[in-house]
């Protein structure tokens, strides 16, 4: 399987009777091991990055939950100068324009609507704070924000695309309670963005599927196996069971990115952790929630142990080792997606990491 791959790709380890797969490409974390990418300091946030790349995940997209305006532009201020660096993929906005229905452990509070004067006021703000730096923030690559989550069937929804999709962002249908044909038309206005554009780990945040209330699945599928749209898996066992995750990557095995939507409480010892401006909770043996509350508020592990359950679940090596490398490589700017390699002991247990060039090297100890 190729690199992702950018101008100067970092050349194939040789490694005979090895798994070698490109650097693990994660487009949706929001943290790890007590560090909360949309809060800490710039110094936190490498030091977490480079004990993820010692798993063999060596891009991420680091992901910030909805949260007041001024924490969410505060924290594109903090990360856009990472992403410069290439630290960071890329920087994902997780709203703050979602259904107050399906928001999840994204604070209602702080959730609002697209069309409203005070929006299009901060979606201008933050995809400015996402330009900074760049001197060609309005093609696909300029701007350090990658994608944002957003409910297509919300008011002004149409008119946010567009300025998203004018800076280089992928619009990103997510935490959504879209009918089948609200879901469709943002489809037919999302043909074209770069990426494909993804969908927010499917099936979590939002409607199901009723044989008289399709609501987004039919079509997200049916997008999916057209290759204009790639699909967000959460592969911790807890988020969807093992027999859907497999089935989806059967189905549509080109268009499935596996993500961990990881955070702080990720890879911690239990107990109480930020994501973004709420107080979650990990307990052994079970995905983070929000505290004092049953609701899942992140991935239960990192994308290296994703790969393992995948092969542990049935999904064929070649399908496993796409969903979490080249696929997800496909939303990166071209010049952001060189992953490196990794040469595996067993999957979830990297022996060997090369990663990009222009990252400093983090070997296993």
């Amino acid at each position: 399987m190729p690199s992702p791959g950018s101008s100067e790709p970092v050349p194939r380890p040789h490694a005979p009777g090895r798994l070698v797969t490109p650097g693990l490409v994660d487009q949706h974390c929001h943290g790890y091991d007590g560090t909360d990418f949309a809060t800490a300091e710039p110094e936190a946030v490498s030091a977490a990055l480079a004990r993820l790349a010692a798993r063999g995940v060596t891009r991420v997209v680091a992901s910030v939950p909805t949260m007041p305006a001024p924490g969410m532009l505060a924290a594109v201020r903090r990360l856009t100068p990472m992403v410069r660096t290439g630290e960071l993929a890329g920087i994902h906005l997780e709203g703050p324009f979602l259904s107050r229905a399906r928001c999840g452990a994204h604070p209602a509070a702080d959730v609002l609507a697209p069309g409203s004067t005070t929006a299009r006021d901060l979606v201008r703000s933050l995809l400015e704070a996402g330009a900074e730096g760049s001197t060609d923030a309005g093609v696909h690559g300029g701007n350090a924000i990658t994608a944002m989550t957003y409910a297509p069937e919300l008011e002004g929804a149409a008119a946010l695309e567009a300025d998203l999709l004018a800076a280089g962002v992928c619009p990103s249908p997510g935490h959504t309670d879209a009918t089948a044909a609200q879901f469709d038309a943002a489809l037919d206005r999302l043909a074209g963005a770069p990426g494909p554009p993804a969908l927010t780990h499917l099936f979590n945040a939002m409607a199901g599927f009723h044989h008289r209330r399709p609501g987004p699945l039919p079509g997200a599928l049916r997008a999916a196996a057209d290759g204009r749209l790639r699909l967000e898996l959460i592969a911790d066992g807890r988020h969807v069971a093992p027999a859907v995750v497999r089935d989806v990557i059967a189905l549509v095995p080109r268009s499935v990115c596996v993500v961990s939507d990881a955070s702080s409480a990720t890879g911690a010892a239990p107990g109480r952790y930020r994501l973004g401006s709420v107080d979650i909770e990990s307990s052994p043996g079970f995905a983070p929630t929000l505290a004092d509350s049953d609701t899942l508020a992140s991935g239960a592990v990192t994308l290296d142990q994703a790969l393992r359950l995948l092969m542990e679940w049935g999904v064929a090596t070649d399908a496993a080792v796409r969903a979490v490398t080249t696929t997800p490589a496909r939303g990166l700017p071209p010049h952001r997606r060189d992953s490196g390699w990794v040469v595996w002991d067993a999957p979830g247990t990297p022996a060997d990491v090369v990663p990009p060039a222009r990252l400093p090297a983090h070997r296993r100890p």
